[in-house]
């Protein structure tokens, strides 16, 4: 089954006391990495939230983004320097004195100073918090994964559409040998007549005709490609990350094509390779999407 790498997924559960939103975004990646955007007090979790993706997600570069609110999400305590402040203050008034200065201390401004004020959040969750948390991952990542096989179903009916396409032009360069070998065989001839005149040897014609037909045989390269097609259909129908396999099998593709290209001197096939290349090609580019 054909799964795209890309794709977007969201989902959000409110509680008494708290309310959790999960977005995931998923784009193509070699690998699969799993980025999370957690508050401090959550990173124990990552371990077991990246669990809850590979279930469903294989390869692909997933951000995870993560939004709390409630009142007992996270404790916030302030602290106060109040030592330091209190040298600060004499300081000022000390300052006031001895130069005449008429402004009072600005206390306002001086806790706004984080050398004097700070605000913190507690490291420590609520315990409810972690499975709230992991039920609306794993709605998330359905819905990721929903959109993913959406778009992979797109991908899977435009491989078909080409790979198609490629029968089609394999069967012409089939149909397309026994053209060249006649080619073959009439430019022989010609050479000949031109060396040593319509007097040759047919026997020496058939000789060195074989040789040439030897040398730019593909019912090979046809037979290999014909079977690497099969491959792609079948590829196409298993479970799990396919993306890998069907680039392989492109290279391979590929290279019986460009042998082709080389062995043949007919111009329809030279043709017909054009438009394998082409098509390989527009095939690949969709290729690096599947997981």
């Amino acid at each position: 089954m054909v799964k795209s790498m890309t794709g977007f997924g969201r989902a959000s559960k409110e509680t008494e006391d708290f309310k959790v939103t999960i977005e995931l975004k998923a784009v193509n990646h070699r690998y699969l990495e799993t980025v999370f955007r957690l508050p401090r007090q959550f990173h124990h979790l990552e371990a077991s939230l990246k669990k809850v993706i590979t279930q469903k997600v294989k390869r692909g570069r997933l951000e995870c983004f993560f939004s709390f609110e409630g009142a007992k999400v996270a404790e916030k305590h302030l602290a106060v320097d109040w030592e330091l402040l209190d040298h600060y203050v004499r300081f000022l008034r000390q300052a006031k004195e001895r130069y005449a200065i008429q402004e009072e201390v600005d206390l306002e401004a001086l806790l706004a100073d984080p050398a004097f004020l700070t605000v913190s959040e507690s490291s420590e969750a609520d315990p409810e918090l972690p499975a709230l948390i992991t039920s609306v991952l794993e709605n998330a990542v359905a819905r990721l994964d929903d959109m993913r096989a959406e778009e992979g179903t797109e991908l899977a009916l435009y491989f078909k559409e080409h790979l198609v396409k490629l029968e089609r032009l394999l069967e012409s360069v089939k149909e397309a040998i026994p053209e060249t070998e006649n080619a073959y065989r009439e430019k022989l001839e010609d050479r000949l007549a031109k060396l040593v005149g319509a007097d040759f040897d047919e026997k020496l014609v058939l000789s060195e005709l074989a040789l040439l037909l030897e040398k730019a045989d593909i019912n090979e390269e046809i037979e290999r490609f014909a079977s690497h097609l099969k491959q792609f259909y079948s590829i196409l129908t298993q479970e799990g990350a396919i993306g890998r396999k069907l680039d392989f099998l492109i290279q391979e593709m590929n290279r019986e094509v460009n042998t082709m290209g080389s062995k043949a001197m007919s111009l329809s096939i030279t043709q017909c390779v054009v438009e394998m290349k082409t098509t390989l090609e527009k095939i690949r580019e969709q290729v690096q999407n599947v997981e």
